[in-house]
């Protein structure tokens, strides 16, 4: 079989949503911007809150925080302010008006239990979505909320939904926002659908009536999980793919997405797993590789994460090339095919430069496993098929092979 090269441009997903800081201060302080303020924005959503209100605080090395400004949210759920924050803060949102997803109703967040997000680190522009996701993390980072504690529980809630719950701004869950898809990436369409899951999940299992106090059972629930198993537990990642596939087929869904596989929340709640792939063998004298192609299959369950659904293209994020690949790969596709009709899922992975490199690992897949799952390495050892190691030409290199590692 001839090698075939396809290229590709890498496109890092910035997941900063959608005009997230357009227009003037949007904030009712009376306190003067200074020059050294940062930058700070982003979007409410439980569904987007329009009308509500973020305050902004400080968060001190003794738990304690100190109010900067308050500002408004817009009929998008769009907030934005300049506020001069030097370490660690904390945004909590009260009030406005959301459409609750799964009911239809329209709701406010009560000022007993807001919304929050906390951020550990400080830079110019900083674009902060507050949402039950972020929610979650403040409580896992809780209740001291210290800017270590507020990293790892926003990496931890971000890799179990495979997206940045704090970076990475949610739609309106419509049509003609999902179709924007010039200026907006896979990620904010899947925190959009998860956040429609978890409001769904509050009404089948959490006898939520499309108040928020049915979403935070819903999360009182995800927190105690990832408390004691660092992941969802089996039972409620089902129970949110679950109610995620019931939202999909609903009348209330106006997104356009039906399809739980057209969105990388199949396996959410569980975790990752990291694989290297290597030539192995000795190389001809004389013979160097430029390239390589293979498919590897996938055990039950194992998804890949995909950027962009319309040609299942693998995320630059998880695979991409490592180890002796040299710099100037000129071809890296990777495209995930997922389970259907019997049939397991797979990645066909084709890699070529117009440098050589020599045997080793050369490109890294990030697999998500299913919660519950005990899946490593070995799981893969029989995994790569329809294998090409290529020299200049485009010849086989005989001898030559491919693991899983």
């Amino acid at each position: 079989m001839h090698f075939l090269i396809m290229g590709i441009v890498l496109v890092m997903l910035s997941g900063c949503g959608v005009g997230g800081f357009q227009g003037p201060d949007n904030t009712n302080s009376n306190a003067p911007s200074s020059p050294q303020s940062n930058r700070v924005g982003g979007f409410v959503s439980l569904g987007p809150v329009a009308g509500g209100q973020v305050a902004i605080y400080n968060l001190n090395s003794d738990g304690s925080k100190q109010l900067l400004k308050t500002a408004s949210t817009d009929v998008l759920g769009r907030y934005s302010s300049s506020v001069a924050t030097t370490g660690p803060s904390l945004y909590v949102a009260t009030g406005g008006s959301y459409t609750d997803e799964a009911t239809g109703q329209t709701m406010s967040i009560p000022t007993a239990t807001p919304l929050r997000a906390a951020m550990d680190t400080v830079s110019p522009v900083m674009s902060i979505a507050i949402t039950p996701l972020t929610e979650l993390a403040v409580e896992q980072a809780g209740p001291l909320l210290m800017a270590t504690n507020i990293a790892s529980a926003n990496q931890l809630v971000s890799s179990l939904f495979k997206f940045d719950i704090v970076a990475t701004q949610p739609l309106a869950p419509t049509a003609d926002a999902f179709a924007q898809t010039a200026v907006i990436t896979q990620s904010q369409k899947d925190y959009t659908l998860a956040l429609a899951g978890i409001s769904q999940m509050a009404v089948e299992y959490y006898n939520g009536n499309g108040s928020l106090s049915g979403v935070l059972a819903v999360l009182n629930a995800m927190n105690n999980d990832i408390t004691n198993y660092k992941t969802l537990s089996s039972a409620t990642a089902l129970q949110f793919t679950t109610a995620l596939s019931h939202f999909l087929a609903s009348s209330n869904n106006k997104t356009g997405v039906s399809d739980i596989n057209a969105t990388n929340l199949v396996n959410a709640g569980g975790q990752a797993l990291t694989l290297k792939l290597v030539t192995t063998s000795q190389l001809p004298a004389g013979v160097s590789i430029y390239g390589v192609q293979l498919t590897l299959t996938l055990p039950a369950g194992v998804t890949i994460r995909v950027s962009d659904f319309s040609d299942n293209q693998a995320d630059p994020l998880v695979v991409y090339s490592s180890g002796v690949a040299p710099a100037d790969i000129i071809t890296f596709d990777g495209k995930y095919t997922p389970a259907a009709g019997g049939q397991p899922a797979y990645l066909t992975l084709a890699v070529g430069s117009a440098a050589s490199w020599p045997v080793g690992e050369f490109a890294t897949v990030i697999c998500d496993l299913p919660p519950g799952s005990s899946y490593t390495s070995a799981d893969f050892a029989s995994a790569v098929s329809q294998m090409e190691v290529v020299d200049l030409n485009g010849n086989v290199i005989p001898g030559v092979s491919v693991v899983v590692q």
